[in-house]
């Protein structure tokens, strides 16, 4: 005899990451930015002028004091098996030259540029680099100009936070140097 189908009340499609990497790669979201968080595609807002410039501050300045080899601008980041992210700058252990997104082994510092996206940086975000295991994590905030430094996650969360103001001498994880923002 046959049944009625019995449709789950959560009718929402959910992804994997390499689903939705197979996505990204067949042009599926072109001409958007989007992150797939713990399976759900989040679409992202573009970034805007200073979201670009202080990002490209960021960069340069990491740039400059370890090399283009180990520093990266925008670039995916594979967290776990459902969740891909942007993240604004990483600095890695080691050069990589395979065209491919980041996994939380090859990163040594995530980065994110926080204009209008406080909230989102400082809560999900810092869970989500914390639960991957990313060794040390930056928000910086450029309307208190300041960066936020989350390190040494240890069961979900950071254990060490502190800030640094523009204009003082931020300590670069994994290196004996030091950058200064503006």
């Amino acid at each position: 005899m046959n049944q009625l189908a019995r449709l789950s009340s959560d009718t929402r499609a959910r992804f994997t990451a390499p689903e939705f990497l197979h996505m990204v790669e067949s042009g599926a979201f072109e001409g958007m930015k989007v992150e797939l968080i713990d399976g759900e595609l989040e679409r992202m807002n573009p970034p805007m002028n200073g979201h670009s410039a202080a990002q490209a501050n960021v960069v340069f300045y990491l740039a400059q004091k370890l090399g283009l080899a180990v520093v990266r601008a925008e670039t995916g980041l594979v967290l776990n098996d459902s969740t891909v992210v942007a993240c604004d700058a990483a600095l890695l252990r080691q050069p990589l030259v395979e065209n491919r997104f980041l996994t939380p082994y090859d990163v040594q510092l995530v980065v994110e540029i926080a204009q209008t996206t406080q909230s989102r940086d400082m809560g999900l975000k810092r869970m989500l680099y914390a639960q991957a295991g990313i060794p040390t994590y930056w928000v910086i905030d450029g309307v208190r100009r300041v960066v936020h430094v989350y390190a040494d996650p240890v069961e979900g969360d950071y254990c060490s936070v502190h800030s640094v103001r523009f204009g003082e001498a931020l300590a670069v994880p994994g290196s004996d140097v030091a950058i200064t923002l503006d």
